[in-house]
This record gives structure tokens, sequence and C-alpha cells, in this order.
């Protein structure tokens, strides 16, 4: 049986949209016609996004014209890096409050919540987007401090988190090393180490915290290939599910057929990763 909805009830959407804001606040669609295809297609309820380059500027231009295109509302959460991340909800869909911190105490992009109401179910959800940086792993362990601070208190309700984590999450296969140019080893390992830190996903996790929705799927493909930088493929794009939601998730896939824009460009250099809520337990 196909894991996806055919009107897209219960379907949650992650996804980063690498340089796609720059590109349209350029004048250029083509990539961003080939992510809007791809998401109209799964039709999500909720659809969360990273990497919303361009959204604020010109009155939040860009932002209100994704949100005209998707047929969907949505809050934008800015970030002092700029980018920015957003989450987008469907008719049928309430908002009941907002909540995140100042874009100046975040120490890299950031993250941002929204509890909504979802046609069906009893209690509210809670929806985490987050985004650490891709460049320190010192910074993401503090800033997967903060993330359990902020999003932790909640884990005993219905919350989701989604987040490019930048790293991969504790079981996952060591990704390969050889490949990265010297200077950027850095943006991966530890000083002194030769292997992935995985405590930023790895503080998130446990009973009481968050579970990996891709590890309990028994799904750990790549959502992110071998980037231009010489980067290794791995999963670092994640849902993490409290205790009380972990049971109501039906399916979890990353996207594999991703369309490419008109002029063959990749719509992203990351995958969307798709799960669907069943029923309220």
């Amino acid at each position: 049986m196909s894991d996806r909805s055919p009107d897209g009830s219960g379907t949650v959407m992650f996804w980063n949209l690498y340089r796609t804001g720059f590109e349209r606040h350029a004048g250029d669609d083509t990539r961003w016609e080939a992510q809007r295809e791809l998401i109209l297609r799964e039709r999500p309820m909720v659809l969360m996004v990273t990497e919303a380059w361009c959204w604020d500027l010109s009155d939040e231009a860009l932002f209100t014209d994704t949100k005209k295109a998707l047929g969907m509302d949505g809050v934008l959460f800015r970030a002092k890096t700029e980018c920015h991340q957003a989450i987008l909800w469907r008719p049928g869909v309430e908002l009941r409050a907002v909540d995140g911190y100042p874009p100046e105490l975040h120490p890299w992009h950031g993250f941002g919540c929204a509890v909504l109401e979802l046609p069906g179910r009893r209690d509210p959800v809670r929806f985490v987007v987050a985004h650490l940086d891709p460049y320190s792993p010192l910074n993401r362990r503090i800033e997967s401090d903060r993330l359990r601070g902020f999003a932790g208190p909640h884990a005993a309700g219905r919350t989701l988190v989604a987040m490019d984590a930048n790293t991969v999450p504790p079981g996952d296969p060591e990704p390969d090393w050889s490949g990265v140019p010297a200077h950027r080893l850095g943006n991966h390992l530890l000083p002194g180490e030769r292997t992935a830190d995985r405590a930023p996903v790895g503080a998130l996790l446990g009973e009481g915290l968050f579970h990996d929705v891709g590890a309990r799927a028994r799904d750990r493909r790549p959502t992110v290939g071998v980037s231009e930088e010489g980067d290794p493929a791995r999963r670092i794009d994640l849902f993490l599910a409290s205790g009380p939601l972990l049971p109501e998730v039906e399916s979890y896939r990353p996207v594999a057929d991703v369309p490419a824009g008109a002029d063959g460009r990749p719509a992203s250099d990351h995958a969307p990763i798709v799960l669907r809520l069943g029923a309220q337990a």
C-alpha cells in the first residue's frame, strides 16, 4: 500500500530549499518551479522548510508568493544569517501559537515553532523547525543544548522536530571522509577525532525526549549526496518525534523521485523527507 495520502491529510514534509531563494530574488524561478511541482504532488498538510533565503526581503515578497503558489498559510522564522526557516500549513489547519527566540539569541540559523490543530485530531501538535551550524561541531553542540531546552519541555506532549542537523545521528553508518578537503574536515569532525560527532542529535534522543523517526522506520538512507565541495553522502535531515506522537507516525520516507528543473539542475541538494500521521492514539 502506498504511504502517500491521496489528499495529503496527515502528511508532513521537511525540505532544505538550497539556493532557490537567491535565484528567485534574481528573477530565476526555474529551480523553484521544480520544488513547487514536488510539493504540490505530495500535498503536505504541514510543510517545514529551511534555507528560505531572501524570503524576508521587500516586505516578505517571496514568502507571500510561496504561500499563494502552494495554497498555504505560514509563519517565517528569521535568522541573523539570513538563512530563514518557515512552517506552512494547508486550509483546515488552525494556528494555536507561535514560539521562538529573537534571531540575535541564536548562535547560527536557529529554530522556531508553530502549534497547529490538525483536522480530525483532538490535541494540537507542536511543530519545531531547526537548522544546525554547517561549519562547527562545537556550535552544533551548543545549538543542540538550546534546542533541547526549547523543545524538550514539550516532549511529554505531541511534538515533532524537523531539522537539518548537519551531522549524522547515532546508529547511522560512518560517512566516508576520505574525499573531504582538509580545510572542510573541521566542519564535521571535532579536533583530534576521525569520526562524526553524533552528540548534537544524540542529546535530543532518549526516554522523555525524542525519537529518530527514520531510524525507527529502519530507513537510514542519505538525504544528501556527495556535495560540490566534497562532503560525503549522509542522513542529516531528520524528523524527531516525542514519545506520545511516535505511535501515530504511520510511515516515513525520503523522497527519491525529486524532479529536476527545466534546465536540468536538481531541485535541491537535499531530498525532502515525508511522514504521515495517523489517527490520534
